[in-house]
């Protein structure tokens, strides 16, 4: 069964931070990785892509696969645009156990997250909500900082679904 793990929160919250830290996190643990940038597929050892200034304190959105023990990991940042995320998440049904995407709080007609709950309605899916931005908060190490124990609970909950399946 596919399991969604879904970085939830309001619009600037760091889901997409929040998603480059659970990225991170996991990273050591894979035998396997590809990430995709932009479409296309580029090498990464584990750094935050940035944008482009003037928006070089926000991380560029990213679709990532991680072979963690035998499971395939997805990460979606992208995942304000239902048809968007739609795309991104038919891009890896097949292949992905676990699906960690980024979504707005919002459930409403247009929404991804109407979109998910129509959609996969047989799916499980667990919420990870992040807290409201801290507008104090400026520089981007500081920023990724706030979110590593979200992304943190995230990595872990999915490092023991896998090692517990295992053991299964």
């Amino acid at each position: 069964m596919k399991e969604f793990v879904i970085i939830a929160g309001t619009q600037n919250s760091g889901k997409t931070t929040t998603a480059w830290c659970v990225y991170q996190r996991l990273l050591p643990y894979s035998d396997a990785t590809h990430l995709f940038i932009g479409g296309a597929e580029v090498e990464n050892h584990g750094e935050i892509v940035y944008k482009i200034p003037p928006y070089d304190n926000l991380p560029d959105d990213f679709k990532a696969l991680l072979h963690i023990y035998n499971y395939t990991v997805a990460i979606i940042s992208a995942g304000d645009i239902d048809e968007w995320l739609n795309e991104d998440i038919e891009s890896v049904y097949s292949e992905a156990d676990f699906i960690v995407i980024c979504l707005r709080s919002y459930n409403r007609s247009g929404s991804s997250r109407r979109m998910l709950a129509d959609k996969y309605p047989h799916e499980y899916k667990r919420d990870f909500w992040l807290d409201a931005p801290n507008p104090s908060l400026t520089h981007p190490m500081d920023i990724v900082n706030s979110k590593r124990p979200v992304a943190d609970r995230i990595a872990n909950y999915i490092l023991v679904q896998t090692d517990y399946r295992q053991l299964v």
